[in-house]
């Protein structure tokens, strides 16, 4: 794929939001597990402890469509491991380091934050922001002036913050138990019509979508498949794959939201209820290569942009990885290119805005208000927009400086966050053209053995998203995938294979 084509998918990404309800209510809890210890900290007069609460409370962008008991788990090993990046990077401020080893370690250790949290979300596919905000935590607390007597309270404050934030995120279960799971088959539901209006099979792109979504409502349905919710995504994927009709899931929708009663599906098998997925991180260590490349990657770019920082008198070195980072979180070279462009001009748009916001900070009172409203903006855009989210973390990002003790003032922090984001952009695309991911075409081969063999309609539904995830890494790499063709003409079979299944199951279609 050639420049402009990126550089225009790059513009669209600015309009294109995730499907899905705005997350009102995630945001606003997040904000509020920030907002206290936040304050609390900034009234006792430790500014050191604001970035800490910070990033406790960022463990609730994570899981959101998860059902409320698998959520609180995610939540809580998020929670458990951003501690650690924290940890980590206020570790690396306490040595006793000087001269090029004060930049060296902070940026080995920053690195190996962003190579392992990459590997860690991808395995367990936690969706944006992925990765980048352990690298953020670690960074930020590797530049502040801590002495090894702040340890606990970095440590207390963060976990606190963690675990305000998990408790208020799911607070909406006390009266709504079952939200999660409505809102999943909502979106599986809306992508299916979508699918049907648009003509079916002949708009493969929509058809994908459909099919992820159905797939991931199963994953939330989860041991409550058995359910009447199980019961109306079944009916869905007949309507995807099968030719059933579409009437009755118009009327669904109706009745989702809230706590509305649901009507009865439409008769037809409902496949067994599957516990969710365990020890996916262990089972990855031992097989997945072709996502050891992309952690490899940001951790590569991530230690070489932070030395190229200092070496070029830059302030603020840790940023220079943080948008290392943030580009990286992507399955391809060419998705990298288009994140770096995102990056690039949502920091230009976020400085800018900054900027003024910095003005207006004139005293606890504003820059607590201030930062509170940029946490919001980051809560709510991020699992949405990754490009608008980009505007808002760099709002966020200059508010924890001014709130730090690094002196600089508001056109210092400005022009160090563009060079930074710059360097950090540069460095990720070099990195992800250089190392190239030679295991991602043996996962192509693999996932189309494990299409091929799928018998079933989870298994089948698994192998189409696992193939067509294989190409999506491959796809600036054209003249290393096998047989590209043939793994087109694999899906087309498996969908198929996949009507016929659910044709067979329900054969009372039109």
């Amino acid at each position: 794929m050639i420049l402009p084509a990126h550089l225009r998918r790059a513009v669209r990404g600015w309009t294109r939001t995730a499907p899905g309800a705005h997350p009102w209510w995630a945001a606003g809890t997040a904000t509020a597990a920030l907002g206290l210890p936040l304050a609390v900290t900034m009234a006792a007069g430790t500014p050191l402890l604001a970035a800490p609460a910070t990033f406790g409370a960022l463990a609730n962008l994570y899981g959101r469509h998860e059902a409320y008991a698998r959520r609180w788990r995610t939540q809580a090993w998020t929670g458990l491991g951003l501690v650690l990046a924290v940890l980590a990077g206020a570790v690396s401020a306490v040595l006793p380091l000087a001269g090029w080893a004060d930049v060296l370690v902070p940026a080995l250790v920053v690195a190996l934050v962003a190579a392992v949290a990459k590997f860690v979300t991808d395995v367990v596919r936690t969706g944006p922001p992925a990765g980048l905000i352990p690298v953020f935590a670690a960074g930020t607390l590797s530049v502040e002036p801590l002495r090894t007597c702040d340890l606990p309270a970095v440590v207390a404050v963060t976990v606190a913050s963690a675990a305000l934030g998990v408790a208020l995120s799911g607070a909406a279960g006390l009266w709504r138990p079952d939200g999660p799971e409505r809102r999943a088959v909502a979106r599986a539901v809306t992508a299916v019509l979508d699918v049907r209006e648009r003509g079916g099979a002949l708009d493969p792109a929509a058809r994908h979508r459909a099919t992820a979504a159905v797939h991931a409502a199963w994953d939330v349905l989860g041991p409550r498949a058995a359910g009447p919710l199980g019961g109306w995504l079944a009916h869905a994927d007949r309507v995807l794959h099968a030719g059933a009709p579409e009437p009755p899931l118009r009327l669904l929708l109706t009745a989702l939201p809230g706590r509305r009663v649901l009507p009865l599906a439409p008769a037809g098998p409902v496949p067994a209820a599957q516990p969710w997925p365990r020890h996916r991180v262990l089972r990855a260590l031992r097989g997945a290569g072709h996502l050891r490349v992309p952690a490899l990657r940001v951790g590569l770019a991530c230690l070489a942009a932070v030395p190229v920082a200092a070496a070029l008198g830059l302030g603020h070195l840790h940023w220079a990885a943080v948008g290392a980072a943030a580009v990286l979180q992507s399955p391809s070279a060419g998705v990298t290119l288009q994140r770096g462009l995102q990056r690039g001009a949502g920091t230009l748009v976020g400085v800018l805005l900054a900027a003024g916001l910095l003005t207006l900070a004139t005293d606890d009172v504003r820059l607590w208000v201030l930062t509170v409203l940029c946490m919001f903006a980051v809560e709510f855009a991020m699992p949405r927009n990754h490009a608008l989210g980009t505007v808002a973390i760099t709002g966020l990002s200059l508010l924890l400086a001014r709130l730090g003790t690094s002196g600089a003032g508001p056109g210092q922090l400005v022009l160090d966050r563009l060079a930074d984001t710059a360097l950090g952009v540069l460095a990720a695309v070099v990195v992800a053209l250089a190392v190239r991911n030679r295991s991602a075409a043996r996962a192509l081969d693999g996932a189309l053995a494990d299409l091929g063999a799928a018998r079933d309609a989870a298994a089948l539904r698994g192998g189409l998203l696992a193939v067509a995830e294989a190409r999506t890494r491959l796809a600036d790499d054209g003249w290393r995938v096998p047989a590209p063709r043939t793994a087109v003409e694999d899906e087309q079979d498996a969908y198929r294979r996949l009507g016929d299944l659910l044709g067979a199951a329900h054969p009372g279609r039109p």
